[in-house]
């Protein structure tokens, strides 16, 4: 038998180099570095009252990612497909974009920038419970909504995002993440957006042996 043979050698696979993670997350961080300012507001408000856009704040979401290998072009975006599912019933997220991936000095860390289009299962607007006329149970039921779910003023965000990660070897890497998800207003005046913080465990394919 050829030496050739004999050897194991690695075959290109058409998963090579593309990743999936998965990740936990705090569902309204009130965390956003690119407003007017930075944002990290921890005022606990007296029991019974909320900020507008607050309401979800504290549940927790589960994240899948799925990224591509990076592309030839553009410096070398990966393609990228989330879904961001909250366990508390709230508002879920399904987004498709792009991420650009820096080493820092081709060591095991990297920073990661990226932009997206996000539709969600939640509410462009909460029905109101203040309205006149509405029998008690209706408006009970609506103050509910009106108290847990918030009002992102159009069912079509933008998702910026960005990461820190560590490369613990070749298969398998932890990151940071910040997900936002808001419309700059384009769609309404309705627009309170909401952050995201959390972890995520990433498994990146190599070429198969």
């Amino acid at each position: 038998m050829a030496q050739d043979d004999a050897m194991p050698r690695d075959r290109p696979s058409r998963w090579a180099g593309s990743e999936v993670a998965v990740g936990v997350l705090h569902h309204g961080s009130n965390f956003h570095p690119l407003g007017e300012e930075l944002i990290f507001d921890l005022l606990r408000l007296p029991a019974g009252q909320i900020y507008e856009g607050s309401e979800e704040d504290g549940t927790i979401d589960v994240q899948l990612v799925y990224r591509s290998a990076p592309l030839r072009f553009a410096l070398k975006p990966r393609l990228t497909a989330k879904v961001q599912i909250n366990t508390a019933g709230r508002t879920s997220f399904a987004s498709f974009g792009a991420e650009w991936r820096q080493h820092i000095f081709r060591g095991p860390v990297y920073g990661q920038i990226g932009i997206g289009l996000t539709v969600h299962d939640g509410y462009r607007f909460t029905p109101d419970p203040f309205e006149p006329g509405l029998p008690i149970g209706q408006a009970r039921r609506r103050y509910a909504i009106y108290r847990t779910h918030t009002s992102f003023g159009s069912q079509l965000l933008f998702n910026p995002n960005a990461s820190l990660g560590v490369r613990l070897d070749k298969r398998w890497a932890i990151e940071a993440t910040w997900e936002h998800f808001s419309h700059r207003q384009l769609f309404s005046l309705q627009n309170p957006g909401l952050d995201s913080l959390g972890l995520r465990l990433v498994r990146t394919f190599g070429p198969r042996r």
